[in-house]
């Protein structure tokens, strides 16, 4: 694992999605790594304050949008 894996995975890490399953070497290159400690740590501060934020829908004329996007890989 290196700093573009931890970013990549941090999301996952944070969630305990058990898809991911390269905790260990997640755990591994954090215990050892400043700046990616800090960019987790910061990732999951962040994640925390917008859970207290009210949920909003969005129009369904956008979700199509954006789920058409996905589709064509925009």
């Amino acid at each position: 694992f290196d700093c573009d894996d931890v970013a990549d995975h941090s999301s996952a890490y944070l969630d305990d999605d058990p898809k991911e399953d390269k905790g260990s070497a997640f755990q591994a290159h954090l215990s050892n790594c400043g700046p990616c400690q800090a960019f987790v740590s910061t990732l999951a501060s962040t994640i925390g304050a917008l859970s207290w934020l009210p949920g909003v829908n969005a129009p369904s004329a956008m979700k199509q949008s954006l789920l058409d996007r996905m589709h064509r890989g925009n």
